[in-house]
């Protein structure tokens, strides 16, 4: 996998934070600051969500259009002459001026003419366009419309990744509050669905990964929050499957010696633009947790810490920090132990009103996430060590384990904030 350097010139926001601006102020203060010509944004039916939810729009027609954000100056669209309504349902600042073309030749013509360079030099613009789809989520114009901009524009064109999470991806203060209140929340629920367990177990009383899924739903109802969302509950072998979930069909009775991971994430309220949380912790069904579980929880957890140091140590010296770099440090403190080989899935992922959002991911696992961690930005970090046959109390036959902990980040201006303290440093023993 090639290193960032290699393929795509970092592209970096120096400025306050984006929610402070409009939209289209922020897309031209950075566009100004990496010397960028503009954005030329593109959809044809629905294909491009990026270039859908900067223009504002909730349907982009059957035509193809684009929507070229100049470094300076007013929004300019290049729309079918059959869907000239196109730009009048576009959001307020982002209408513009409006050009109209009928056949493609006419097309490759107009655009030429919108898509100019500052002083006659080749214009250099960002397009939903990821070199060598190191970043899938970044990547919706397909290679013959690229072809068709550099043939007709002469244009350079660079990612618009990292500019799309800043206009798409950043949160505002109201909303960070709403997450804030949500982590509140869900570590309270935690608590109390670790107790229920703990009770039943001491009672003789039975309790299963779907009566303490049930349980947590339950408290999501009580507690103001969307029951929507459905929580992770695994006991060793399930717990080294990262997406099990229990339900009325498949679930596994919960017993003294076994480990258990819960994995919860909700948004107060039922509004779909509510900012969510969501953590995993994990605790041992007994007096005293077995060594050997307290051992790899310690390598996730100090995974989990050194990617937080890794943000911070850059953010304090105003250098940059990508995603794929988190990533990377985290994962080599669980290959230096001995772990890599059961490492299956990125260290995090972007967070904010859906669970798995617009910005930045803490990848170069399944992607290679070149995007930058920018002020106003929230994410997770939740390494995980999931070995389906490891004997962690010397059964006859090996239970299997699987060990994660997530937290959730925000980024500041210098600084990284963990909003769902306190961390967990060891595995909690139920029956203690």
């Amino acid at each position: 996998m090639c290193n960032q350097s290699c393929c795509y010139r970092v592209l970096q926001y120096k400025g306050e934070y984006a929610v402070s601006k409009t939209k289209l102020a922020t897309i031209q203060t950075y566009l100004q600051q990496n010397e960028l010509d503009g954005w030329l944004l593109y959809s044809f039916w629905q294909i491009n969500p990026i270039a859908l939810a900067v223009a504002g729009l909730e349907s982009g027609g059957s035509r193809p259009w684009f929507l070229w954000l100049p470094a300076e100056g007013e929004p300019t669209w290049l729309v079918n002459a059959i869907e000239v309504q196109t730009p009048r349902r576009a959001a307020p600042e982002m209408q513009g001026k409006v050009h109209l073309y009928a056949s493609w030749p006419a097309l490759a013509q107009k655009l030429s003419e919108i898509v100019v360079g500052r002083q006659g030099n080749r214009p250099r613009i960002a397009m939903e366009y990821s070199p060598n789809n190191a970043i899938p989520y970044a990547s919706w114009v397909d290679a013959g419309t690229k072809e068709l901009v550099e043939q007709s524009t002469g244009a350079e064109i660079v990612s618009s990744a990292d500019l799309a999470q800043l206009t798409l991806a950043v949160l505002d203060e109201a909303q960070v509050a709403a997450h804030r209140e949500a982590a509140k929340r869900c570590l309270t629920i935690k608590d109390a669905a670790y107790g229920l367990i703990a009770d039943r177990l001491r009672n003789g009383q039975s309790v299963t990964e779907y009566s303490v899924q049930s349980f947590i739903v339950d408290q999501f109802k009580a507690q103001g929050m969307d029951p929507a969302f459905s929580p992770a509950v695994a006991i060793n072998r399930n717990a080294a499957i990262p997406h099990y979930h229990p339900d009325a069909n498949e679930h596994s009775p919960i017993s003294v010696g076994d480990v258990v991971l819960i994995d919860l994430w909700s948004r107060v309220g039922t509004h779909p633009r509510g900012c969510l949380a969501d953590i995993t912790w994990m605790a041992y069904c007994g007096a005293q947790t077995p060594p050997k579980v307290q051992a790899v929880f310690a390598v996730v957890a100090q995974a989990r810490d050194r990617a937080v140091q890794l943000v911070q140590a850059r953010l304090s010296a105003a250098q940059p920090v990508h995603g794929y770099e988190v990533d990377d440090a985290a994962r080599a403190v669980i290959i230096g132990a001995g772990y890599g080989d059961y490492i299956l899935h990125r260290t995090g992922h972007s967070l904010g009103w859906l669970g798995h959002f617009l910005g930045v991911n803490i990848d170069n696992l399944e992607t290679q996430d070149q995007r930058q961690l920018l002020p106003g930005l929230m994410f997770t970090i939740e390494p995980g060590i999931y070995m389906p046959d490891f004997n962690f109390d010397d059964s006859p036959s090996p239970k299997g384990l699987g060990i994660r902990s997530e937290i959730n980040c925000f980024v500041h201006p210098g600084r990284v904030e963990v909003t769902t303290l306190p961390l967990q440093t060891d595995v909690m023993a139920l029956l203690a």
